[in-house]
């Protein structure tokens, strides 16, 4: 929605229009925000008479009722909602985005999360590792994040739907703009599913909401799976910022190196945990994984949480 439909409510001229354009940009935040608040935090935040602040909320009301978000069952969380992820508070603490486009299954956020990231052009051999992870974590119930780019998150995210798990998916765009592949749309179920982007509706692809929705996906994941990496790109940035923000980062250790995973042993020689293959079973060994998601999950039961496609 433009700004200027705020000049239709009654008690909004010019002056008042300009002062709460003025209050938004200071928040870096845009009219959804506004829209979403209470009459009461509205006059806190804004500075603006009740009356006006619940002329606002009926407003608000009147244009969620035939919006898109609302047609297609989108909800919009601020920082301060209920349902707003506890662990992009924890992890994030003021740089968490201050409001959120949501659509699907909220209780995944519940459960324990694993990240997976990776070149868009890994080999098949990473490919079949990230799957074999996958696979072996099924028992677990645990939520796959990751950003349905083309190459690990894509296969991460369908791998996670064939073996019954959930899988949160965080966008680089807006959540108007996004199309769920139909690799994945052939396969899942509503309540598999939790779809996530911090920008704007309409928002198009540009490399620097890629970087931002990657810091979300760490923030929500207990620990990241890094499967391939070069030493420059996305997601060698979001191996940079698992370790910055202190999360467990496994990274694949591949027995030949190439220019596709040079990146990897960067990680490692940095304080990573090499992910290697077990002796026995020829497959990842996930056993460190396991337990140190069991020990960073915690409690962040947010009732009551939704399931947005019901």
């Amino acid at each position: 929605m433009e700004m200027k439909a705020l000049l239709s409510i009654r008690g909004i001229g010019q002056k008042r229009y300009q002062h709460i354009q003025k209050r938004l940009k200071e928040r870096g935040q845009n009219i959804d925000y506004l829209l979403s608040l209470s009459a009461e935090r509205i006059k806190e935040e804004f500075g603006l008479p009740i009356q006006v602040a619940t002329n606002i909320v009926t407003f608000a009301k009147e244009q969620r009722a035939t919006s898109p978000l609302q047609q297609k069952n989108i909800a919009i969380l601020t920082v301060d909602n209920p349902q707003y992820p506890q662990k992009l508070k924890t992890v994030l603490g003021d740089k968490a985005p201050n409001l959120i486009y949501v659509w699907g299954n909220l209780e995944l956020l519940n459960r324990p999360t694993i990240g997976f990231c990776g070149s868009r052009n890994t080999d098949e051999h990473g490919l079949s590792i990230t799957r074999a992870i996958i696979k072996q974590l099924a028992p677990y119930q645990w939520v796959v994040v990751s950003g349905h780019a083309r190459g690990v998150d894509t296969i991460a995210h369908r791998a996670a739907l064939e073996a019954g798990l959930g899988t949160i998916i965080v966008l680089p765009e807006g959540i108007l703009t996004f199309k769920l592949r139909d690799e994945l749309k052939q396969i899942a179920r509503p309540d598999q599913l939790l779809i996530i982007s911090e920008f704007e509706p309409e928002a198009s692809w540009q490399v620097w909401r890629a970087m931002k929705r990657n810091q979300t996906i760490v923030a929500l994941a207990e620990a990241m799976v890094l499967v391939q990496a070069g030493e420059k790109g996305g997601t060698f940035e979001a191996g940079k910022t698992a370790l910055r923000l202190k999360k467990p980062l496994f990274v694949v250790e591949f027995e030949k190196k190439h220019a596709n995973n040079s990146g990897n042993q960067h990680f490692l020689s940095k304080g990573a945990y090499a992910l290697k293959r077990d002796k026995t079973t020829l497959e990842p060994n996930i056993s460190a994984i396991v337990e140190m998601v069991k020990t960073k999950h915690k409690d962040y039961q947010q009732l009551p949480l939704l399931n947005l496609t019901d």
